[in-house]
């Protein structure tokens, strides 16, 4: 290895055809990484499914952005540090929505795959989404940022939201029961 920077060019000196590859290449390569590393560097991202269940009927909420008119669920980046994911997710639905939790939030176990930038390693990549159902109690009172929110039992929500990705999330959330 004759540079160490970044998008240096490395020749394989042998006998056999010449093996070129950039540092960052050598670098990335799983071999060359523990489990944990390989992990850290697929980003992920976290949906909210708050849930409303009252005498014998189950409503899920979902919000609407000022520059995007169709129901979504809320994504927010996974606890770090002393960060539980039951605080993480009862502040975010009680900050952006005005809700309560009534129990602790619970993280499905299917990841989807989409694409997105990876914070750590500065490109674009295999990201993953995971659901987080919250139950939670009240009516939604949105905050600012958001431009609203709809109430809506399974059906109705996964026949809003516009993105295959996002029903597999919510499907996923409501099957934790």
């Amino acid at each position: 290895m004759a540079d160490a920077t970044p998008g240096a060019q490395e020749t394989a000196e042998s006998t056999g055809p010449a093996l070129t590859m950039t540092a960052a290449q050598v670098v990335l390569h799983d071999a060359a990484l523990t489990a944990p590393e390989i992990a850290a560097a697929d980003p992920e991202r976290l949906l909210l499914v708050p849930v409303i269940r009252t005498a014998g009927e189950t409503r899920y909420v979902l919000v609407r952005w000022p520059d995007w008119p169709h129901p979504a669920l809320l994504s927010f980046a996974p606890p770090v540090g002393t960060d539980t994911l039951e605080a993480a997710a009862a502040d975010l639905a009680r900050a952006r929505l005005g809700l309560v939790a009534t129990a602790p939030a619970r993280l499905t176990s299917e990841r989807v795959p989409v694409r997105m930038g990876s914070p750590r390693l500065g490109l674009q990549t295999t990201g993953w989404l995971r659901g987080v159902l919250q139950p939670v109690e009240g009516e939604p009172t949105p905050d600012v940022l958001v431009d609203g929110c709809e109430v809506l039992s399974i059906s109705e929500a996964e026949a809003v939201l516009t993105t295959e990705v996002e029903r597999m999330v919510l499907r996923a959330a409501a099957a934790l029961g």
